[in-house]
């Protein structure tokens, strides 16, 4: 071997060595992100993901959702601030972001709970934040009031409770 020859594989050996340490660290990068989901932000604790947080809560689609309305004792809350309308039958009014401790949740923490807004999101932190807050029996309407109409169903709009939602 000459000298050109022997330079040109120690040379090599670098740049592999290098590579291989590139797709190492891309792959240990794209297992720990959670899926791009942020991770908590207490770091022994894992992400959310929809495993996880569907063991708080039902995530329920607008079928189900109804199925879920015909449920003796089971009450349903709008969350959505400000008022935008309203499923048939609604029981309370109550802004997401002030949802635990409200006069209007049921007293007893398994009572069943149905939380809707106007697309899923405001409902979905409302029932993390009851869950919390002990409570058991938890379901929001996947996608909102916007999907509920999109599956052909019927959104109210009543004045009334526009201002009361408002003055809550």
């Amino acid at each position: 071997m000459d000298a050109s020859t022997a330079g040109t594989g120690r040379r090599r050996a670098p740049a592999v060595l290098g590579a291989a340490l590139v797709a190492l660290i891309a792959s240990a990068g794209a297992c720990g992100s959670g899926g791009g989901t942020a991770p908590s932000a207490r770091t022994h604790e894992p992400p959310a993901t929809a495993a996880t947080t569907s063991e708080a809560f039902a995530r329920l689609d607008p079928a189900a959702f109804a199925d879920r309305m015909q449920d003796k004792g089971a009450v349903l809350i709008n969350v959505h601030v400000p008022y935008e309308g309203e499923l048939e039958n609604t029981d309370a009014f109550i802004p997401y972001d002030r949802i635990v401790g409200d006069s209007h949740l049921p007293k007893d923490k398994n009572t069943e709970v149905l939380l809707y807004c106007r697309s899923g999101r405001m409902s979905e932190m409302a029932a993390t934040a009851l869950h919390g807050a002990g409570f058991t029996r938890l379901a929001h309407l996947e996608g909102g009031m916007r999907a509920w109409e999109a599956a052909g169903r019927t959104i109210i709009h009543n004045p009334v409770h526009g201002a009361d939602a408002t003055a809550h």
